[in-house]
C-alpha cells in the first residue's frame, strides 16, 4: 500500500495523461450517464419560479422638530407584525381565491393550501447604513410565473395599506386614549377647584396670606379699644362731675341762696352779666379745661365747640338789644335775686341736659368696646387657626397643583396626537413606498440547472476517477521499464515491442468509432446543459420545437 502511495506520488503529468487515454472509457461514460440523468431531471422536475417586490421605507416628511411622530415602534417589529397581518388564514384565503392558485388540487385540504402558501411568500429586510436608507422585499414562489408576479406585487400592496391603516389607527387609538385620560384629570381639576374655591369662601379672612392683615386689624382694634376704654372712663367722670353739680345747684335752690353755680361746680355771687354770658364763660371754661386732656376731635369737645359758638353769637345779639332799649340793670334789687336763681335754674337744666348725653355716649361706648371685642375675639381666632388653615390649604394646593401639571402636561401631548393624526391622514409621516415592482420571472429558481450541470460534471468525472484510481494503483502489474528498475532493481538490457493480432486493427477502429459517438453524446449533453443555463428550460425547449417543425 505505501509502495502505491509513492507511485501516485512520483507520477509525471504525462503518465497521467497516458492513464486518462487508456483509461478513457471510465471517464466518458459515467460522465455521460450522469449528464444524461441530470438533464433529464432538469426537464422533468416541477419548475419553480420567483417574484419579489422591493418596498422602500420613506422616512417622515414633516421634520420631527415641528410634528413628533407618536408611532415609534421598531421598524424591524413593525414589519413583522404586519408579515403576521397578511400572513393570516383569512387573507392567504383570499389571495387562494383571487388568483386561482392550487388549481387542480381540490382533494388538497385547505389548511394544507394556507401552510403551504405561508411558506411561499418571504420577506427579507434591507438596510444601508452607508446611505441611510432602509428597504425590504416579498418574495414569493410558485410554478405559474403570471400567478408569482401578480401575487407578489398583490403582497407588496397589502404591506403598504396595512401599513397606512397600523400608523393610522396607531394614532388615533392614541389621541383617543390622550383624549379620554384628559377629560378624567379635568373632572379632577375641576373638583379641587370646586374645594379649593368653597374652603377659601368658607374661611375667607383667615387665610394664610391674609395674615398681615389680620395683624394690622388686631393691633388697630387694641389701640381702639384703649382709646375706648380711656373715654369711657372720662366720659364716667364727667358725669359723676355733672351728677355732684346737680346735687349742689338743688341744694342751693332749697336754701334761696343768691349765686351762680359754674359749669365746673365754682360758686360765684351775681354779677353784671347776663345768663348768656355767664353760661358762656362756664362752657368757655369746661371746654378749655376739655382741651388740655383731648384732641378736637373728641366728641365732647366737638358738642361743646358747637356750643359755645352758638352762645358766643346770642350774646352778641343780646348786646344788640340791649343798646337799643338802653335798659339799666340793679344788681341788688330783688329782680336781680330772680336773675340769679333763673341762672341757676338754667345752669341746672343745661347739666341735666349734659348729663343726659353723657349717659347716652356711656351706653355707645360700652356698645362700642363690646363690638371691639368680639372683633378682637374673631381676628385672635383667625391668627391662632392661621396655622392649622396653611397647612388645610397647602394640602389642597399641593394636589390641586399636581394634577393642574398632569393636565397641562396631557394636554400638550393631545395637541402633539392630534397633529400626528393629521399628519397621518394626510400621508406625510413614514411611508412604505414600492420602488421596483414584481417583473415577470423568465427562468425558475428551480431546478437550478447551474448546479444540477456542475454536479452531473463532478459525480460524472469523480466516479469515473475513482474507478481508475482502484485499477490502476490496487493492480501490481508493473506498466513501465522505470518500475523494473525502481521496484526490482534490476537492469534493463532489451526491450521487446507488443505484437499484433490479427483482427487488432478492426478492434482498435472499432473502439474509437464508439469512443467518437459516446463523446459526442457528452458534448451534445454539455453543450444542452450549457444551453438550458444560458436561456432557461422554457426558451431552450421553445427553441427546440422550433427547429424540430423546420
Amino acid at each position: 500500500m505505501a509502495d502505491s502511495q509513492n507511485q501516485a506520488a512520483a507520477l509525471k503529468p504525462e503518465q497521467i495523461l497516458e492513464i486518462a487515454i487508456r483509461r478513457r472509457w471510465f471517464i466518458i461514460v459515467p460522465l455521460s450517464i450522469f449528464l444524461t440523468l441530470g438533464f433529464l431531471y432538469t426537464l422533468t422536475s416541477n419548475q419553480i419560479y420567483e417574484a419579489s417586490t422591493t418596498i422602500l421605507i420613506q422616512p417622515q416628511r414633516v421634520p420631527s422638530d415641528y410634528v413628533q411622530s407618536i408611532v415609534t415602534t421598531d421598524i424591524a417589529q413593525r414589519i413583522n407584525t404586519i408579515s403576521q397581518q397578511i400572513l393570516s388564514r383569512t387573507n392567504l384565503e383570499k389571495i387562494i381565491n383571487e388568483f386561482g392558485l392550487y388549481q387542480g388540487q381540490e382533494e388538497m385540504f385547505q389548511e394544507d393550501k394556507v401552510t403551504s402558501m405561508r411558506k411561499r411568500v418571504v420577506v427579507t429586510q434591507n438596510s444601508s447604513r452607508r446611505q441611510g436608507t432602509e428597504a425590504f422585499t416579498v418574495s414569493f414562489t410558485g410554478s405559474n410565473p403570471e400567478n408569482v408576479k401578480n401575487v407578489a406585487n398583490e403582497l407588496a400592496s397589502f404591506f403598504m395599506n396595512e401599513n397606512l391603516k397600523a400608523r393610522e389607527s396607531q394614532a388615533i387609538g392614541t389621541s383617543e386614549f390622550l383624549e379620554s385620560e384628559l377629560e378624567k384629570i379635568k373632572k379632577k381639576l375641576e373638583d379641587r377647584e370646586h374645594a379649593l374655591a368653597v374652603y377659601r369662601s368658607k374661611h375667607l379672612g383667615g387665610l394664610p396670606d391674609e395674615l398681615e392683615t389680620n395683624l394690622r386689624t388686631l393691633d388697630r382694634l387694641q389701640l381702639q379699644h384703649t382709646d375706648a376704654l380711656n373715654a369711657l372712663r372720662d366720659t364716667q367722670n364727667a358725669a359723676a362731675l355733672l351728677k355732684s353739680q346737680i346735687s349742689r345747684i338743688r341744694e342751693m335752690a332749697q336754701n334761696n341762696t343768691n349765686a351762680t353755680i359754674q359749669q365746673d361746680g365754682t360758686i360765684v355771687e351775681s354779677s353784671n352779666l347776663s345768663i348768656t354770658e355767664q353760661q358762656y364763660e362756664v362752657e368757655k371754661r369746661q371746654l378749655d379745661d376739655l382741651l388740655l386732656k383731648y384732641t378736637k376731635k373728641h366728641p365732647e369737645v366737638i358738642r361743646l365747640t358747637k356750643s359755645v359758638e352758638k352762645l358766643k353769637i346770642k350774646i352778641q345779639e343780646e348786646k344788640e338789644e340791649e343798646e337799643r332799649q338802653n335798659i339799666a340793670q340793679d344788681t341788688q334789687t330783688p329782680e336781680g335775686v330772680n336773675g340769679a336763681a333763673s341762672a341757676n335754674n338754667n345752669v341746672l337744666f343745661q347739666h341735666e341736659y349734659n348729663l343726659k348725653q353723657l349717659g347716652n355716649d356711656i351706653v355707645n361706648i360700652k356698645a362700642n368696646i363690646r363690638e371691639i371685642e368680639q372683633a378682637t375675639q374673631v381676628y385672635q381666632k383667625r391668627v391662632e387657626d392661621t396655622p392649622k388653615r396653611e397647612q388645610e390649604l397647602q394640602s389642597i394646593q399641593r394636589d390641586y397643583n399636581n394634577i393642574r401639571e398632569s393636565y397641562s402636561s396631557l394636554l400638550a401631548r393631545r395637541l402633539e396626537a392630534e397633529l400626528a393624526v393629521n399628519m397621518e391622514k394626510k400621508q406625510k409621516g413614514e411611508q412604505f413606498r414600492i420602488i421596483d415592482y414584481a417583473r415577470l420571472p423568465q427562468k425558475p429558481i428551480s431546478p437550478d440547472v447551474r448546479k444540477l450541470f456542475m454536479f452531473s460534471i463532478a459525480i460524472g468525472l469523480g466516479i469515473g476517477g475513482g474507478i481508475i484510481f482502484l485499477l490502476e494503483f490496487l493492480n501490481p502489474a508493473i506498466r513501465s521499464e522505470e518500475q523494473i528498475e525502481t521496484q526490482l532493481g534490476l537492469p534493463i538490457l532489451a526491450s521487446i515491442p507488443s505484437l499484433s493480432k490479427p483482427g487488432d486493427n478492426t478492434k482498435k477502429w472499432i473502439e474509437r468509432i464508439c469512443f467518437s459517438i459516446v463523446s459526442f453524446y457528452a458534448v451534445v449533453m454539455l453543450l444542452s446543459f450549457a444551453l438550458l443555463n444560458l436561456k432557461g428550460i422554457d426558451k431552450t425547449l421553445d427553441f427546440v420545437k422550433t427547429y424540430i417543425n423546420i
